[in-house]
């Protein structure tokens, strides 16, 4: 089991290095505790989602994971560990990037700040965008995954009944959308239980441009699965549909933008800054 887990970290360094982001990233907003809080609970949560979508088709519809392309990473109850851990960075981005849209900033002299209360963090609004923003990675990163074979991920999984979206049923989207906000939700609760028993929030390390961290995180996540598509659309590899895969990464192009510009947006719009 050691040997798996140390395979998978060494040989998809992608997900070992976004997990080291987050790690930081959440430790910087929130501290240790809920920091790790936010591992455990992620990892249970999307562990019982996918073990019910291999076994019952619940709540992202019907997939199947090719064990022999797994055979030298850990799989936990028929799930690979690295694909179910890398829920908890992804939520968590997500999440961070919608208090970014949800909340003011403080700029000074350079410093940008993210000025986000308890109650904006614990809204249903910035719960519901956190939730929309990890579906949207999804969108990119789903129809790469689905042609692992023609780059280092590997056929991992294919969907018996393929959806029109480059392959990837809207039941995954819709798993996707659900698992997030039941990760999200659960995580509000252990924070304001925590802010209970602690008597206030936690105290954080200061750090200069904090406020840029979030839409950095989630921008480089989804580029890098963006460049990887790209990469494959124009690497002519035999047996590659390449219109088809040049398609899939214009399509995810115009999925990123405007939720880029947005961001940007978010900085130069004079009614968004802290006084």
């Amino acid at each position: 089991m050691i040997e798996q887990l140390l395979w998978s970290f060494t040989h998809r360094p992608y997900v070992t290095l976004f997990m080291l982001f987050f790690l930081a990233l959440s430790w910087l907003e929130q501290g240790w505790t809920r920091t790790l809080l936010w591992v455990f609970s992620s990892y249970l949560i999307a562990l019982a989602a996918e073990w019910g979508s291999i076994n019952h088709s619940i709540p992202f519809g019907d997939y199947t994971y090719h064990y022999e392309a797994l055979r030298q990473d850990l799989v936990i109850f028929g799930v690979p560990f690295f694909d179910t851990l890398s829920f908890s960075f992804l939520s968590y981005v997500s999440f961070s990037f919608a208090q970014f849209f949800m909340s003011p900033l403080s700029v000074r002299g350079g410093d940008i700040q993210r000025v986000t209360s308890n109650a904006i963090r614990q809204s249903w609004p910035t719960i519901l965008l956190g939730s929309l923003l990890m579906v949207a990675i999804d969108l990119i990163v789903d129809p790469i995954a689905n042609l692992g074979e023609f780059w280092f991920l590997g056929k991992i999984y294919h969907y018996p009944d393929p959806g029109v979206h480059f392959g990837v049923t809207f039941a995954n989207y819709g798993g996707w959308f659900v698992v997030a906000w039941v990760t999200i939700w659960v995580n509000r609760w252990i924070d304001r239980a925590l802010i209970t028993r602690e008597g206030g929030e936690p105290k954080l390390v200061p750090c200069r441009n904090k406020g840029l961290f979030a839409p950095l995180f989630w921008a480089g996540i989804v580029g890098f699965q963006l460049g990887v598509t790209y990469w494959v659309a124009l690497s002519g590899q035999p047996g590659l549909d390449r219109e088809r895969t040049l398609l899939q990464a214009v399509t995810g192009s115009y999925i990123l933008a405007p939720i880029l510009i947005l961001a940007f947006m978010q900085f130069v719009k004079p009614a968004n800054r802290h006084p």
